[in-house]
């Protein structure tokens, strides 16, 4: 008997007639051409479909960006395909960018801070205000715990909690909680208000509660790194990562550390 695909709504915003030219066709077109509060980034749009629409149980939902298959190069048979394969056995499906800077960094807000010094203090003061009990530089991920981009692609379950923290974030940033928030911060040949960086990495904060089944891809379906003994070492870095992570065993901890001290940072 044939497996049954999985129900799966996965939107690719779009912001203007370029960005329009480059959605992959198999993904659900999220039109944001109004774009009321460009500063807000994906976070604006993805907050608004989850506050007027209502979600299908055990359906699977993503809003991915144009930039998708140029940052990661996957298309969206590859990302479906996925998704058909693991839907009774998770919840969230990780497709994020950068493989070699999540294995490299301790977390995804130790990685910020040293590309927009003062997200990782302005971060733990969002979250002190909201009583969220995380201490952002203790925290260990791995690439099976934290993402980037909001490449996040997940059941109801997930967004609902996504949604929760994001509006939480929305009003402490809206409400001037904290100036360091709207600094502008260089990205990209330009410059970004803190917030957006702060908001990508909200998924981790999620995830790394362990509350939910987490897919990931494997190091052999993404690029690490060009050089062979710096991808081992990178991969090495991220095995330690979450055998630390499941064990709290300060060895596993120690090591990677030994280890990623003989890499350049990524």
């Amino acid at each position: 008997m044939k497996k049954l695909s999985a129900k799966k709504f996965v939107y690719q915003i779009f912001y203007d007639e370029m960005s329009r030219g480059m959605l992959d066709p198999g993904f659900i077109p999220l039109d944001n051409v109004p774009n009321k509060r460009p500063d807000w980034f994906e976070l604006w749009v993805i907050r608004k479909f989850l506050m007027e629409n209502r979600l299908e149980p055990d359906a699977w939902y993503g809003f991915l960006s144009p930039k998708f298959r140029q940052k990661t190069s996957f298309g969206s048979e590859f990302v479906l395909a996925a998704i058909d394969r693991i839907d009774t056995r998770a919840d969230v499906a990780l497709f994020s960018p950068g493989a070699n800077v999540l294995a490299y960094f301790q977390n995804p807000f130790e990685q910020g801070e040293l590309r927009h010094p003062g997200l990782l203090t302005a971060s733990q003061r969002f979250l002190n205000s909201i009583g969220f009990d995380c201490n952002l530089q203790m925290l260990v991920t791995h690439s099976k715990n934290s993402a980037f981009c909001n490449y996040v692609i997940a059941k109801p379950e997930y967004w609902s909690q996504w949604l929760d923290l994001a509006n939480r974030f929305f009003e402490y940033t809206e409400n001037g909680s904290d100036p360091n928030l709207l600094k502008l911060t260089p990205h990209e040949n330009s410059t970004t208000p803190m917030k957006a960086f702060v908001q990508e990495r909200l998924a981790t904060l999620i995830l790394v509660q362990g509350e939910f089944k987490i897919f990931s891809l494997e190091p052999s379906q993404q690029h690490v790194h060009d050089d062979s003994e710096i991808r081992r070492s990178l991969i090495a870095c991220d095995v330690l990562k979450e055998r630390y992570s499941s064990t709290g065993d300060d060895e596993f901890l120690a090591l990677y550390r030994k280890i990623r001290s003989k890499i350049e940072p990524q």
